[in-house]
């Protein structure tokens, strides 16, 4: 274990106590909505329920009242039509815009199977998945706003940072780490039917954790970081529908001792 990865150890029981949301405290990671969200410049931190960085809930009681008799869930197709232009020196390196776009295409596959399954696969999903608009569901619209691919020239800055900074969370440390992690941004909304109006709208971004033993296997793959942030982001917003207001769904930690 280097003695990077052993410092790493001395933050985690801080961690897991802080009040805010792990990255944005360690990884200081930000994430910037766009106009898919109609509410975008009103998203904030919702520490004691959202393990979202940019959360807006209605604060019309006619859309909450509409809202809680709804049973129903329709996710549509997920979209990337404001994805924004890679800005990391790897990524565009390794990747030609096309080859970019043809990931992209599988990367919003998969993260509509993924949303749907959070439902189906639950144990006590607060909505039932159906296959079409429908005027006794909520409509989840998804759109993939960032994506930097993971890159092998990323991967080995990140292990030589990794031996060469005592501490990653540093100005140093993170400085040059993060020009070199891939990451994910996504946003959505949740809109009640019989208004018309969203009820709940949502941004995260999310960038590969840094390992304390030994890097994951998924890192060697172009979408294995992004596959990684959407299957949790799909669990986290099943969870957050399906639990009531006073329960607080914590996110993961930047932060993962093992590989598996």
């Amino acid at each position: 274990m280097t003695l990077t990865r052993a410092a790493a150890l001395l933050v985690l029981p801080w961690l897991m106590i802080s009040c805010r949301t792990a990255k944005s405290v360690v990884a200081a990671v930000e994430v910037k909505p766009t106009s898919f969200l109609p509410h975008a410049s009103e998203l904030k931190e919702d520490r004691k329920r959202s393990p979202f960085l940019g959360n807006w809930w209605s604060p019309d009681k006619r859309v909450q009242e509409a809202a809680a008799k709804v049973k129903n869930i329709y996710i549509a197709p997920v979209v990337a039509d404001e994805l924004r232009p890679m800005r990391q020196v790897s990524a565009k390196m390794e990747f030609s815009q096309q080859r970019r776009d043809a990931k992209m295409e599988n990367l919003l596959v998969y993260t509509h199977e993924k949303f749907i399954r959070a439902f189906k696969s639950s144990k006590q999903p607060r909505f039932k998945v159906v296959d079409a608009p429908a005027k006794d569901a909520m409509t989840l619209k998804l759109s993939i706003i960032e994506w930097e691919p993971n890159t092998y020239s990323g991967l080995v800055v990140r292990e030589a940072l990794d031996m060469a900074v005592p501490v990653p969370m540093t100005p140093l440390g993170s400085l040059i780490g993060k020009a070199a992690r891939p990451s994910i941004a996504i946003q959505g909304v949740l809109t009640e039917p019989r208004t018309g109006k969203s009820f709940f709208e949502f941004a995260d971004k999310e960038e590969t954790k840094m390992a304390v033993l030994f890097f994951f296997p998924n890192e060697l793959y172009p979408t294995g970081q992004a596959k990684y942030a959407i299957r949790e982001w799909a669990s986290q917003f099943e969870k957050l529908m399906s639990s009531p207001p006073d329960k607080r769904i914590r996110d993961s930690l930047p932060i993962q001792i093992l590989i598996f």
